[in-house]
């Protein structure tokens, strides 16, 4: 066998084992949801149910009301990710499609990446003194602004280097046949950056909707609380349901695997931009 081969073959061989080794803990997930209640406590104990059943899924989903979570959690995120995603374009833009000095614009770069240095334990506190201020505690407004806040650093940096990939000539020959800067960014430069501003939608969105911390701490009632609180809901003080916490985190895993798995290639497309160049 030649070299290329060989290292070819132990190349998928790899993958495969981290393939398996990344959907082991899912897939244990979703045989503990379809395992009935008392196949827990039996002895032995099974690894595969033998009477499989979607009943937790429709425990959680109508007798706990699970499907209020999920529309708050779906409302929330995608609020968080078309203000994120405003406000990051009104940052990136200026950056780079205007004359704007290059020590500006890498301390202005710099001190939106250091929103993201402290981990969220630490500002958890001071948020909650402010939302509850504001008269905005448990109210799903405090989460969309937030996650809207939280997703500005990823959202800019990924935005930044798709406007950097644009040859500014495209948009600087709209100008001269007589296009103002608003219809050429709308008319020019949105179609060409769509497909990033799709990843960066989708990446904002899974990291919205994995949040736990902040939603735990700024809702208190199933009006405002997202999906994955209803997992820690499930842990009772005589009881852990452990099926139908299996079923919640199928449903929460679910969502944004497959958005990233409908939207991989522009994904992938979109984090690699200005990986190879960098303009000044």
């Amino acid at each position: 066998m030649k070299p290329r081969g060989f290292w070819r073959l132990v190349s998928i061989a790899v993958l495969l084992i981290l393939g398996a080794l990344y959907l082991f803990p899912y897939f244990w997930m979703v045989l503990t949801a379809v395992k009935p209640l008392g196949e827990f406590y039996r002895f032995p104990a099974t690894i595969f149910p033998e009477r499989a059943t979607v009943q937790p899924f429709v425990s959680v989903m109508v007798s706990r009301g699970f499907v209020t979570l999920l529309r708050n959690s779906l409302v929330v995120c995608l609020a968080a990710v078309g203000i994120g995603l405003i406000v990051s374009m009104l940052i990136a833009y200026p950056i780079t499609r205007l004359p704007v000095s290059p020590r500006f614009r890498r301390a202005l770069l710099n001190w939106i990446l250091s929103l993201r240095f402290l981990p969220p334990i630490v500002v958890v506190i001071p948020f909650f003194d402010i939302v509850r201020r504001a008269g905005l505690y448990d109210n799903p407004l405090s989460l969309v602004l937030l996650y809207a806040v939280f997703s500005l650093p990823f959202a800019t940096w990924m935005l930044k280097g798709s406007l950097l990939e644009v040859p500014m000539e495209i948009e600087e020959a709209a100008l001269v046949d007589g296009a103002t800067r608003l219809r050429a960014f709308f008319t020019i430069l949105l179609p060409q950056i769509a497909p990033a501003l799709l990843a960066t939608a989708v990446i904002t969105f899974a990291l919205s909707w994995s949040e736990f911390m902040f939603a735990f701490i700024l809702s208190a009632t199933p009006r405002s609380q997202t999906f994955p609180i209803g997992v820690a809901s499930l842990v009772t003080q005589f009881e852990i349901i452990w099926n139908e916490m299996a079923a919640v985190g199928a449903i929460a895993a679910a969502v944004p695997v497959l958005l990233l798995l409908l939207a991989r290639r522009y994904v992938l497309t979109a984090l690699t931009f200005g990986a190879v160049r960098e303009k000044a």
